[in-house]
């Protein structure tokens, strides 16, 4: 590959004291027993995203039984077209660092330069029968890799709401509040339509890219999604701030803000039935989601620069033969490397002839020699 990770390395990292790599292929498998060390590897690698990693741990969780606090290192050595680029995190007073290049740089974002990554865990399993606000969550954070502010602008919404219920119960100053409004709306506009911008995306992949995956409809549902399809952003963000407004006594009771794009629904429905993917069986479901992954990774090779990376932590065993290979062969032709576990190598079948594979065993990681 002409882009790829080419070595990983963890130092008092979860269950490893010390991990070194070699990586040459464009799939990498790492198989054994539950509990063998796998999804450590795999969570090694997410930390380079700018989010807290595939398990969202604390960073105190992250340490080695018997290491001293805060002793942990993980490097990944990335090359990209014939140069090399060193990327290091490590803990520094209860939060992560990072560095380039053996050179500090002022956030995680900075990673994202130079790589980006999406996985697929067994928890995500139950995504689409999640409570609204976690499946809002899930959606949101693929909005964000496809557009750099939208999560800024999502926090942003939240302390703005925040202000004003304070206000409102506290201040009583209308001048402010009509400005607070007026900005709440402003950034209820951005939100969705980023979001409706990604819904559309998603639409155009799914139709451009045949799959044996199905593939769901997606949209995304709400009294502000309603406002902004009748009118002009302008007029929206007119509207909303009206709306806010209006409800300000309303508000002050139940102390929450009535209207807003947190309260938005995203939903997946199956394309023939129609059903919601949360009516849907568990094997549609899982099927939704690893379609959802693939035009996800096929909008941002569109639009963003770096390493695509895919980390599938025990995926294989949810799909039957057929389905693995056809997986295989989409993986293919999005050409990116992804890292795989599962308990049983002949999960990866389809894939072990053009595969580095490695049996994990107590944390410990052998190289194995398939024959073709």
């Amino acid at each position: 590959m002409d882009s790829a990770i080419v070595k990983l390395g963890c130092k008092n990292f979860r269950s490893y004291r010390m991990l070194a790599l070699q990586i040459s292929s464009q799939f990498v498998v790492f198989y054994g027993e539950n509990g063998a060390g796998k999804t450590n590897i795999l969570e090694a690698i997410s930390l380079f995203s700018s989010d807290r990693g595939l398990r969202k741990a604390p960073i105190s969780d992250l340490n080695s039984i018997g290491s001293p606090s805060s002793s942990w290192n993980v490097d990944l050595l990335l090359e990209k077209n014939g140069c090399r680029t060193l990327l290091s995190t490590t803990p520094s007073n209860g939060r992560r660092t990072a560095r380039i290049d053996d050179s500090g740089v002022p956030s995680l974002s900075k990673f994202e330069e130079n790589l980006w990554l999406l996985w697929v865990v067994p928890g995500m399993n139950n995504i689409f029968i999640n409570s609204i606000s976690d499946r809002r969550a899930f959606f949101d954070h693929l909005v964000s890799g496809y557009d750099k502010k939208h999560k800024h602008n999502l926090k942003k919404l939240t302390e703005l709401q925040k202000e004003r219920l304070h206000v409102i119960f506290h201040r009583k100053d209308e001048n402010w509040l009509q400005i607070l409004e007026e900005k709440i709306a402003e950034e209820n506009v951005k939100i969705t339509k980023s979001r409706l911008e990604f819904v559309k995306l998603l639409q155009e992949i799914f139709d451009l890219y045949p799959s044996e995956f199905l593939r769901p409809i997606v949209d995304i549902s709400g009294e502000i999604e309603k406002i902004y399809h009748s009118n002009s952003e302008e007029d929206a963000a007119l509207e909303i701030a009206d709306i806010l407004r209006k409800n300000r006594h309303e508000d002050s009771e139940r102390q929450t803000t009535s209207i807003g794009g947190l309260k938005t629904v995203w939903i997946a429905c199956h394309r023939k039935t129609l059903l919601t993917a949360e009516n849907c069986s568990t094997g549609e479901q899982k099927a939704f989601l690893i379609s959802l992954i693939l035009a996800v990774f096929r909008i941002y090779q569109r639009s963003r620069s770096g390493i695509p990376i895919l980390l599938l932590d025990d995926l294989m065993v949810h799909l039957d033969e057929n389905r693995r290979q056809k997986l295989a062969e989409e993986l293919k032709c999005l050409n990116v490397q992804t890292f795989f576990t599962g308990t049983d190598i002949n999960f990866f079948r389809d894939i072990l002839s053009v595969s580095q594979v490695y049996q994990v065993e107590k944390s410990i990681c052998t190289l194995q020699k398939i024959n073709e």
